[in-house]
């Protein structure tokens, strides 16, 4: 028996904690500036807006206001953690076995003794390493919380394992995928847009009556708790902080087993169900390892395109002519396959599901089925929020693949090689990258448009959404979609790699945008005039406050403010924001062109 434990332990020992890969990548990863970059940013983030919500919430006369406040504070930190974790986990992930095959050392790896086990285990958990690193960092700004009162170290310790499962069923996902297909920047664009998609439908469906438990619902309230709490993180975090009450078990005591255990404890039954669904795609993924070893498609793949291809006549061996643009870097950059902006399903899935959300937010508001008009407009902005977020993050994803693809695929060179010069070939990527960011953001915008036409046409007033704010919110979606599109392709030309410049610029884009949103807030508070006039600067905030100036207006009754007054603010703070953003934009193409020969020339060596 004694040989028989010690061999399982061995095993053990050499599948996780002694892992070679595990050992290379946590110890290479430790020494890297550009982590130690991104832990303080993780951390300054949650630091600041630990300080700015308390700020906001002002200073409490007695210790249960103290308390109250303290945990409102806390579930609003635990909710960002959790939405920074669904953000990182992929980017660490996604890349990790996909990194090896453009680096040409997958195949290495695979002559070597290890089981595909150890690949699979070791490729996920170095790199959620550092996630996990991530959230143990940020332990002690929630213990301060628990100084002020009302929050408990269960609330804590629920929410970081929420936090926890959701990066390990992410970061399992991600290795299945980069297991699965070949190429590091459709892997990680694929699955960021699909597990955005999967956030907010479930967010958004969460929020309807016909989702709760009924024995759940509070009589007289009309609130419950969701079925989504279940499968979704969001969900299951409000159940984990009372958001949400769950039903007693012994309402729930005639559902099967263990549905009924399930529904007494959502946010245990959440992480048990992480952990097994981690379990059975590490497992699929084993499979795989060396079943991908061929590079390109399966024969089913090649078979099943030849097939539709045969059957919608597309098989025909010669094609019309296209028309290239006077720029044929920007034509391939925003038309062409062989550039990471022209995802046609990722990008056509969205055009499809955000049309079809504004016609049934519209067919919904016009045939009154919101209470209120501030319902509707909380509503509104749920939608436009998601949109924004998901084009934000694709910009910034595409552009920064753009440069590093072409080292990836080996066309740097051929490229530098042809009369185009370091200004047309930047000039061209971000003009392509624009191209394909703006569409996106247009269905937001279209949205807003039609809401406030509609009212418009109705005469309702007060409408739910202002003329000034309809006209101004497109200006400001534009300038941020080209200003993510910038950072991405400043990252993708300094970056040697496409998990590089993905991970620096996502980290950057949520500095920038959730950082500043923070302050939109507080500015937001002080007074309608500074409020007004900073909100356009601050991304996410902007889209909030500018479709609900009321936020704005509230604080500005007090201080003799009108609604005039905020809105002339608004409009010559957006003037100042797309200047500002403007000249942010050409600053670094500018000196994007003075440094595109050096970095490219240091980075062929």
């Amino acid at each position: 028996m004694k040989p028989i434990v010690e061999e399982v332990g061995l095993w053990l020992w050499r599948i996780l904690p002694a892992n070679p890969i595990v050992v290379r990548v946590v110890q290479g990863g430790s020494r890297r500036m550009q982590h130690l970059w991104i832990r303080a940013g993780y951390l300054t983030i949650l630091f600041c807006v630990l300080l700015v919500s308390q700020y906001v919430q002002g200073v409490s006369s007695s210790l249960v206001e103290l308390a109250k406040s303290s945990s409102q504070v806390f579930k609003l930190i635990s909710t960002l953690q959790l939405a920074m974790t669904c953000l990182l986990a992929p980017i660490f992930t996604a890349g990790a076995i996909s990194q090896e095959k453009d680096a040409e050392t997958f195949n290495v790896l695979l002559t070597t003794p290890l089981t595909n086990a150890q690949i699979v285990l070791g490729s996920l958990m170095s790199r959620l390493f550092f996630v996990i690193t991530l959230l143990v960092a940020g332990l002690p700004v929630f213990c301060i919380t628990m100084l002020f009162g009302g929050v408990t170290s269960r609330e804590i310790l629920l929410s970081f394992g929420i936090s926890a499962c959701t990066a390990m069923v992410t970061g399992s996902l991600a290795i299945l995928i980069s297991v699965v297909r070949v190429g590091t920047r459709g892997t990680v664009f694929s699955f960021y847009v699909g597990i955005a998609f999967f956030l907010a439908v479930g967010l958004g469906l969460g929020w309807l009556p016909q989702t709760y438990v009924p024995e759940s619902i509070v009589p007289g309230v009309s609130e419950g708790m969701t079925w989504l709490s279940l499968v979704h993180p969001y969900w299951a975090l409000t159940t984990a902080l009372n958001r949400a009450i769950p039903p007693d078990a012994l309402l729930v005591a005639d559902y099967t087993w263990p549905l009924n255990l399930m529904l007494a404890a959502p946010y245990a039954a959440y992480m048990l169900t992480m952990i097994l669904v981690s379990g059975v795609l590490i497992g699929v993924a084993t499979l795989f390892v060396r079943r991908g070893v061929k590079q390109g498609e399966s024969n089913w793949g090649i078979l099943l395109k030849r097939r539709l291809a045969r059957l919608l006549g597309r098989d025909r061996k010669t094609r019309r002519a296209r028309h290239v643009w006077s720029n044929p870097v920007a034509w391939r950059e925003a038309v062409t396959r062989g550039a990471g902006a022209s995802s046609g399903l990722m990008r056509n899935t969205y055009l499809i599901g955000g049309m079809l959300a504004a016609v049934l937010f519209l067919v919904l508001y016009g045939g009154g089925q919101f209470s209120t008009i501030a319902s509707a407009r909380q509503w509104l902005i749920g939608v436009v929020m998601v949109e924004f977020v998901m084009v934000l993050f694709m910009a910034a994803n595409t552009a920064a693949t753009a440069i590093t693809r072409e080292r990836d695929d080996g066309t740097m060179e051929l490229l530098i090689s042809t009369p185009l010069t370091s200004r047309y070939i930047i000039w061209g990527k971000l003009r392509g990258l624009i191209s394909f960011a703006v569409p996106l953001m247009c269905v937001p915008a279209v949205t807003v448009l039609l809401a406030a036409g509609l009212d418009w046409f109705r005469g309702v007033d007060p409408p739910l959404v202002g003329l000034v704010s309809a006209l101004i919110l497109p200006l400001l979606l534009a300038v941020y979609a080209a200003f993510a599109c910038m950072v991405g392709l400043q990252m993708s030309l300094k970056s040697a790699r496409s998990v590089q410049a993905v991970l620096a610029a996502m980290a950057i884009l949520v500095v920038a945008a959730f950082g500043l949103s923070a302050c939109g807030f507080g500015a937001a508070g002080t007074g309608a005039e500074f409020g007004a006039l900073i909100a356009p600067l601050t991304f996410v905030a902007a889209v909030i406050l500018v479709l609900d100036p009321e936020q704005i207006m509230s604080a500005g009754r007090a201080a003799g403010g009108t609604a005039q007054s905020v809105q002339a603010l608004m409009v010559i703070g957006t003037v100042v924001a797309v200047g500002l953003y403007g000249a942010i934009v050409a600053g670094t193409y500018r000196s994007m062109v003075n440094s595109f020969d050096v970095i490219v020339r240091k980075q062929s060596k």
